[in-house]
């Protein structure tokens, strides 16, 4: 499901002072970078999803609790393939990795109806993922205005460079995903003067860049008002293999990996080099 346009240039680039605070924080918000024609193309296909849940929606989705998920939502859905195709984001992946070549890695939905008390643990991703390498970068898109009172993201700076490695917290189904030799994430919500937190309030077309070890995590949606339906667009690079370690998230089965080599393939399009 490949559109024919090629990537759109952003608004602009990112600045040094955004490419720094990435490297020294680990995160970055970077402001009005995606116009309404990609909002409304992320609400579409947010909003079909939610219709029309798949198996993979069905399995990650607690509808009772107000939460919607998603994955690989571009191999089904026409508007996020073109949101991976034609949007903008690829351009600011490749500016965040400082990468010429610039490969998807997957997408990802995150919908809080307005009330859901669905938090999202403190936690960093690259653990679980059976791939390794330095050009990897996260972009995630809130399509609604976000605080942190409506389940707005919040970062631990810095914490990108810790030596610690944590294990996923998942839900039940997904206990393979729990490496017993890593170390438990620590109690951040109870401890957070401890730390130093990064969070913004933010309005659509607002993006967070952040790197795939910065912990990070999220409370429930308390606002009685204001959905948060957030799309995660994850990228990776020239240096980026397969590695299918234990307890990491596993692919769809057509993914045609082999173990050491760079990712490749119709599941992680090339979009830039």
């Amino acid at each position: 499901m490949k559109p024919n346009l090629p990537p759109q240039r952003p608004p602009r680039n990112l600045t040094e002072a955004e490419r720094q605070a990435l490297i020294d924080d680990g995160v970055v918000c970077v402001r009005s970078m995606l116009d309404n024609k990609w909002l409304e193309t992320i609400e579409n296909g947010v909003e079909r999803i939610k219709a029309s849940p798949g198996v993979i929606a069905n399995i990650l989705s607690m509808p009772e609790k107000g939460f919607t998920g998603d994955l690989f939502m571009w191999r089904k859905y026409r508007e996020f393939a073109e949101v991976l195709f034609e949007s903008p984001l690829a351009h600011l992946a490749q500016q965040a990795m400082n990468s010429t070549l610039v490969k998807h890695w997957y997408d990802q939905l995150f919908v809080k109806e307005a009330g859901a008390q669905v938090p999202t643990p403190w936690h960093h991703d690259l653990t679980f993922w059976p791939i390794k390498g330095q050009e990897i970068i996260s972009i995630w898109i809130p399509i609604d205005p976000v605080n942190r009172a409506s389940s707005g993201l919040e970062y631990i700076r810095g914490s990108h460079r810790w030596a610690n490695r944590f294990k996923a917290i998942t839900p039940d189904y997904a206990e393979f995903m729990v490496n017993p030799e890593l170390e438990d994430v620590p109690d951040i919500e109870a401890n957070r003067d401890d730390y130093d937190l990064l969070g913004w309030d933010m309005e659509p077309g607002d993006i967070l860049i952040f790197h795939p070890l910065v912990v990070h995590g999220s409370g429930g949606n308390h606002s009685t008002l204001t959905n948060r339906r957030a799309l995660a667009s994850r990228w990776v690079g020239n240096d980026v293999v397969y590695d299918p370690r234990p307890h990491t998230m596993p692919l769809p089965p057509d993914h045609g990996q082999k173990q050491g080599q760079r990712l490749h393939g119709d599941l992680f399009p090339t979009v830039l080099g």
